[in-house]
């Protein structure tokens, strides 16, 4: 299709007469940019609610922020196109090519996608209440977060689609395709036209909300896309596959840098660098208001954070003592970690910049363990134990009086 090559000078005009005609519906003309050439066009101050944008070539315009309000963009190509927080409610899509697009944020209420290709879009936070989905292509695209409630997505394609903690009360699902797609947290409560045999190839479940109907068609037929969300208090110990040590010894360095599960980018006088070669289950429940996070590999539960502020080791083993008397999530046994379970919690690459699965909160960076450790700075101390850093990838001795915060775990029995 030949474009209309639209000039810097003429694209200005346009945009004045659209101005006036939505100042004034009797004044100026409806801009009309059928089949024009805008690609890479910096569009974030126009308003363009309304325009007849049909078949317009925008591959990589800026449109963040931009009032698309009821904008005709059928069959338009918008592939890598930047329309962050944008307001597209009601906007006619149709056919479009949204194609690794950035739609985070934005407004699309009511807006028609049906036959739109939105493959590799970051739709993470969209609020799509009401969209019309129908036929839509939207494998690999990141809706996490996403608005669907009434959502049509009749035959959609979301194969390998994110949409952890999409919001999907009352969406259309029938004939959609879910082919690996992460549905953890989802909320998945009235959905339509969806049936069983539609979650045979889901990636996970894990932590959706459903129905109890439909926790119980899963768990009889497909019992491994639950996860966590089938299994109560201690039946977590039914899923533990590899145990680590959880009494505390003292250890020397070379002990340290012979761990099992582990892979060693860097030995050091004190300790190693590495990560954990364990292929973890993670689960983040809620339990009496308080964040846990569930390893079914190991069968350890972890408190998912700690204290914000670094202290002593001293001050460490204290704070662990008061959870203890709180009963943190109901429990009276959290620790310190042994060194074997706090490096399994050491990733190979960097998440959210650290070491560790995002599924843990930032902080702390750094855990003491309850290992001693028989030699720091190449001098025997007393009151040294072993710690793991996330920041780094780092595990190494040191003194009490240093500064590292803790990461407290209990074992599920």
């Amino acid at each position: 299709m030949k474009r209309r090559k639209i000039t810097a000078g003429k694209l200005s005009k346009i945009l004045k007469e659209h101005k006036r005609w939505i100042d004034d519906k009797e004044e100026g003309e409806k801009a009309d940019l059928t089949d024009a050439d805008l690609s890479d066009a910096d569009l974030r101050k126009a308003n363009l609610s309304h325009a007849d944008m049909r078949g317009a070539d925008l591959v990589g315009a800026d449109l963040r922020y931009v009032n698309l309000n009821g904008v005709w963009l059928g069959s338009a190509n918008l592939r890598r196109a930047d329309l962050g927080f944008a307001n597209l409610e009601c906007a006619n899509l149709w056919e479009a090519n949204l194609s690794e697009a950035n739609l985070h944020g934005a407004k699309l209420y009511g807006a028609d996608l049906s036959f739109a290709n939105l493959s590799y879009a970051n739709l993470k936070g969209a609020n799509l209440i009401g969209v019309n989905l129908e036929d839509a292509n939207l494998s690999k695209a990141d809706l996490s977060g996403a608005y669907l409630n009434e959502a049509d997505l009749i035959t959609a394609d979301l194969s390998n689609a994110n949409l952890s903690r999409a919001d999907l009360r009352g969406a259309n699902l029938r004939r959609a395709s879910l082919r690996k797609a992460n549905l953890s947290c989802a909320n998945l409560i009235r959905v339509r036209g969806l049936i069983i045999e539609q979650l045979s190839s889901v990636g996970t479940l894990r932590d959706a909300v459903l129905s109890s109907e439909r926790i119980k068609q899963v768990r009889k037929k497909y019992p491994h896309l639950l996860g966590e969300i089938e299994l109560d208090g201690e039946e977590l110990s039914k899923s533990k596959i590899i145990t680590l040590r959880s009494s505390y010894k003292t250890l020397s360095v070379s002990e340290v840098q012979s761990m099992p599960n582990v892979s060693i980018r860097e030995k050091y006088d004190y300790g190693f660098y590495g990560y954990s070669t364990i292929n973890h289950d993670y689960n983040i429940k809620t339990i009496k208001g308080d964040k846990v996070v569930v390893d079914n590999a190991t069968g350890l539960m972890w408190h998912q954070g700690g204290p914000d502020n670094y202290t002593t080791g001293y001050k460490a083993k204290e704070w662990v003592e008061d959870l203890n008397s709180k009963g943190y999530a109901g429990y009276y046994d959290w620790r310190l970690p042994t060194v074997d379970e706090a490096v399994s919690l050491l990733e190979s690459s960097k998440r959210n910049g650290l070491y560790i699965d995002p599924v843990f909160s930032k902080k702390p960076s750094w855990t003491w363990t309850g290992d001693e450790s028989q030699a720091c700075s190449g001098a025997p101390w007393n009151d040294a134990a072993w710690s793991v850093g996330f920041e780094l990838g780092v595990v190494g001795g040191y003194h009490f009086c240093y500064n590292a915060v803790a990461r407290p775990v209990r074992s599920v029995e």
